[in-house]
């Protein structure tokens, strides 16, 4: 039960309903998921030991969120983690995980096109698990999968916001270059084009930031009361 709770949990976070800095309620999450409070506190024990979530004094849990420099410090590792991904995906991945990053590709133009926010979240996720998959090497993968675990509520949260309907079409269109170089074999411009198109959603997320920090449903940046 805590492990499959855990991930319920979790999931409310990556797909951004709750959101960096929100408290976690142990009596509401009980109540939504029809267990008592003692599983619900253990999945959140687990969760903090990921670093998904922060486990303050007092018990309290709360999602966890960074300042502007930790941010920038997270995805500039990740950027450099998911381009090794994409550079030994380009000459790892076997036939039927390109046959896959294929077929991703193309349901990704149809969600771009039809502004599918939610859609648009699980195929991001889709997309970057197989290039994990692909580079065949499970320690890469695991620090992949860790690292992008602490900072998915941030990136997850822009795809909750209405106003990034009209930013859909740029991430498909850096995947659809990405995937079109790990499909050549060119594990050079795999790596160079995943690490332009992480710099870019920090910068998407910079900007989101600035534009939303008067929003109560934003995403908070930690020591940001603009």
């Amino acid at each position: 039960m805590p492990h499959t709770l855990r991930q319920k949990i979790a999931d409310l976070v990556l797909k951004g309903e709750l959101k960096p800095g929100d408290r976690l309620d142990e009596h509401s999450l009980a109540a939504r998921f029809g267990v008592s409070r003692t599983p619900v506190r253990e999945a959140i024990r687990q969760l903090g030991a990921s670093g998904l979530i922060e486990i303050r004094p007092r018990r309290s849990a709360v999602v966890r969120s960074f300042d502007r420099a930790e941010l920038s410090e997270a995805f500039e590792a990740m950027g450099e983690i998911e381009a090794l991904c994409a550079a030994r995906a380009a000459v790892r991945m076997n036939e039927a995980e390109r046959l896959r990053l294929r077929a991703l590709i193309a349901t990704s133009e149809d969600i771009s096109a039809r502004t599918d926010r939610s859609a648009a979240l699980e195929m991001d996720f889709e997309f970057h698990g197989l290039l994990h998959d692909g580079a065949r090497n499970w320690m890469l993968k695991t620090v992949a999968e860790e690292t992008r675990l602490k900072i998915t509520p941030y990136s997850a949260a822009l795809f909750t916001m209405e106003s990034y309907n009209a930013d859909l079409e740029r991430p498909h269109r850096q995947h659809a270059d990405i995937a079109e170089a790990v499909l050549a074999g060119d594990a050079e411009r795999a790596s160079t084009l995943m690490r332009e198109h992480i710099a870019q959603v920090l910068i998407s997320l910079q900007k989101f930031f600035d534009d939303t920090a008067a929003r109560s449903d934003a995403p908070k940046v930690k020591g940001d009361n603009r």
